[in-house]
């Protein structure tokens, strides 16, 4: 009789509602094998709510014929992302989900290191630095208030994985595969943010920015061109290779020239997420890394100011607003801004001086 081997993992991730601490552990005995869903696999999965009273020392079993997962071009459906449940899929049921488009980030992070025909169990708590989430559709997985108090209840789900296509770690990626990624990302992130989900679209930008620096490597070496694989020069060449080779350098010239504008506007986006959500200290730490590499982003010395403008640096919000009118000379927003940094930095000192006059009387 097999024994049970538990593993134990936690972290955050988020949904369209925040931050949610995840548990994870695992059920049954572990399969051997060291394949794994890596980004880009389609894994056949299962999400069962688990029941409180069940006994949690029985493995979830199939009932199901389950067809096995093979092929990675596979149709995969997307389901409406909604800040009204933890879980972004459908419970109970067999579904295709592809490692890397983020339709649940938290049943993503369950998948790594999972292979076919295991089970694990998680758990899911709203973080507890935002108790401001709305309550779940899943048995209220969210937060109950009782009038001053905020109690924090975690709900517990069962993950089957059946099987799943190959994928990649990034370090096997091409540049070209990884830059699909990374514009991938991007428009995931400006879809969420277009929908209202601001945690959904930092997450995508964070994990385009996180890929996009592996790329750095490709973007310099001898004469500006680096092999694809970051190898060294081999001595000879046969024609083949010499054409794969200029067919390489010219898509790793076209990485080069997109790689800091590309950068530059994810810092950016990153940016007004944080602003949207309460971080104007990373808010400005991400915008001046959008203005460093690319100087004429006016979005970018924008949301710098704005962010040093709550952080009453009235100094640097005057210089960033002051940015945005040479970039864009009679901006209207940037005016109004300069203005409101003013008239604030007008009341903090008016403050100030009224606090030391009582120090000093």
């Amino acid at each position: 009789m097999a024994t049970e081997v538990t593993s134990e993992t936690s972290w955050i991730s988020v949904s369209p509602s925040g931050l949610w601490e995840v548990h994870r552990r695992w059920k049954g005995e572990r399969k051997r094998g060291v394949d794994t869903p890596l980004l880009g696999s389609v894994c056949r999965i299962r999400v069962r709510l688990k029941n409180h009273t069940e006994d949690n020392t029985q493995p979830v079993s199939s009932d199901e014929a389950v067809l096995e997962v093979s092929d990675s071009s596979v149709q995969v459906t997307e389901y409406p992302r909604s800040q009204d449940s933890v879980l972004q899929v459908p419970l109970g049921r067999w579904l295709l989900l592809r490692v890397g488009e983020g339709q649940c980030d938290i049943i993503e992070g369950c998948l790594e290191g999972m292979r076919p025909g295991e089970t694990c169990e998680f758990t899911v708590r709203a973080h507890q630095q935002h108790l401001k989430m709305a309550p779940s559709d899943i048995h209220a997985a969210g937060i109950e208030k009782t009038g001053e108090q905020q109690e924090t209840k975690s709900e517990c789900f069962s993950l089957q994985l059946h099987s799943f296509t190959s994928g990649k770690e990034s370090w096997q990626m091409l540049p070209t595969e990884k830059w699909t990624w990374v514009l991938s990302h991007k428009q995931r992130g400006s879809q969420r943010f277009s929908n209202g989900d601001i945690w959904g679209a930092m997450h995508s930008y964070c994990c385009a920015i996180k890929l996009l620096i592996t790329l750095k490597r490709h973007t310099k070496g001898k004469d500006g061109v680096l092999n694809v694989d970051g190898s060294q020069e081999p001595n000879a060449f046969d024609k083949e290779s010499e054409l794969n080779r200029e067919t390489v350098a010219k898509s790793t010239q076209i990485l080069t020239e997109e790689y800091r504008t590309m950068k530059a506007e994810l810092h950016s986006n990153l940016s007004l997420c944080q602003l949207r959500l309460g971080q104007p200290a990373k808010a400005r730490d991400s915008s001046s890394k959008a203005t460093a590499l690319d100087p004429a982003n006016i979005k970018g010395w924008y949301r710098l100011g704005q962010a040093c403008l709550q952080l009453e640096d009235f100094e640097e919000a005057r210089h960033a607003f002051g940015k945005v009118l040479e970039l864009q000379p009679g901006s209207t927003s940037a005016q109004n801004a300069l203005k409101q940094v003013n008239a604030k930095a007008k009341e903090f000192d008016s403050k100030l001086g009224q606090r030391l006059s009582k120090m000093f009387t």
